[in-house]
């Protein structure tokens, strides 16, 4: 992993962990956490705090978590607002990213001159038994946590600094002087700086995508007046039924797209890649990429002229290893390019923003 992103292969906008003092401020907030340290004495990280190398160790990519239910973020530097998040665990993730550092950028400065923060999501829920169980998430309750406790023992400081000004002959008070000076000892003077980081609710998910049970797509508010689930791992067995309190559908459900469909739950946006030409190359290129990657000796699509591209379509249809998706999404960018009506593509379009989730 480290040679890939060495090489730059992998890894954009991820930060390197590479000195002793950043390296055990990282393992500190995961021993305060709860989880094991790491062994490694370098690696990557990248806005969230997640790290590609430690999970390689860990074989494990959601080991910054207690299970899918209780996933934490580490930060220990500013440069982390930077970074992009690799392995979110819900789709919101990335909006509590940028919340975090809109509200506590100058505090998340001041903390990780000397240690790490951490915060965990606290959804009122200890796991996810079952995928129904993320139908009660309706809130997630962001909480902050430094190692050695830096955030309460400032709150702890002014209050007793507070008092001893305020109380008439507190001078007098040993006990409240023993403990200004036992704080002021531990901890140095922290009255001014910027370390309160209080916690804040976020409500913004009535549609969501979380990683939980392999995949699965949360839609509280549709028009059938019932949340919807879809499963990327198709373990529904009752894909498709409308009678219960919430309606099921796998995702290689063949019903699936014609039901969102007709609920209103999706819609062409055609105006969209009309206005961005360039995403539709985008999906083209990642789709071909895919399709690549299953032949015997993947090929490099960088650099590849445009007769040896079409050489390379032409072997993967021929392996059958390039869907109808593909051709699809050509037609609706040469309609586009020419003003014409969209015949088709509709469904292609839905599968292919599902795949570069």
């Amino acid at each position: 992993m480290l040679k890939l992103i060495q090489s730059g292969l992998f890894g954009g906008h991820l930060f390197h962990v590479a000195t002793k003092e950043l390296v055990e401020r990282y393992k500190a907030c995961l021993e305060d956490i709860g989880l094991e340290r790491t062994a490694l004495t370098e690696f990557h990280i990248d806005g969230w705090g997640w790290s590609p190398e430690i999970a390689e160790e860990r074989q494990d990519k959601q080991y910054l978590s207690h299970g899918s239910a209780n996933p934490y973020s580490i930060i220990i530097t500013p440069d982390q607002q930077q970074g992009s998040l690799y392995y979110p665990y819900h789709s919101f993730d990335w909006a509590i990213h940028y919340q975090v550092f809109d509200k506590y950028a100058k505090q998340i400065a001041d903390i990780t001159a000397d240690r790490g923060l951490w915060f965990a999501l606290d959804q009122d829920i200890s796991a996810y038994r079952s995928p129904q169980d993320l139908l009660m998430v309706d809130v997630v309750k962001v909480q902050f946590k430094t190692v050695g406790n830096l955030i309460t023992a400032a709150r702890e400081q002014r209050e007793l600094v507070r008092t001893y000004f305020d109380k008439p002959m507190a001078w007098a008070d040993r006990e409240l002087r023993e403990k200004i000076s036992a704080s002021g000892k531990q901890h140095g003077d922290l009255r001014f700086r910027s370390l309160e980081v209080l916690p804040f609710p976020y409500s913004d998910i009535r549609a969501f995508y979380s990683t939980a049970f392999d995949g699965l797509y949360v839609l509280r508010d549709t028009v059938v007046g019932k949340p919807v689930l879809i499963l990327e791992n198709n373990s529904s067995a009752v894909s498709g039924e409308l009678q219960h309190a919430h309606v099921e559908f796998n995702l290689n459900d063949p019903a699936l797209i014609g039901f969102l469909f007709s609920k209103g739950l999706v819609q062409h946006s055609y105006t969209h890649f009309q206005e961005v030409p360039e995403l539709l190359d985008h999906q083209l290129d990642l789709l071909l990429a895919n399709a690549s990657l299953k032949l015997d000796k993947p090929v490099e699509l960088i650099g590849l002229t445009d007769s040896k591209r079409r050489g390379l379509i032409n072997t993967l249809q021929k392996k059958g290893l390039l869907g109808d998706d593909y051709f699809q999404l050509e037609e609706v960018r040469r309609a586009l390019q020419r003003n014409e009506k969209v015949q088709a593509g509709g469904e292609a379009l839905i599968r292919d923003h599902r795949s570069t989730r």
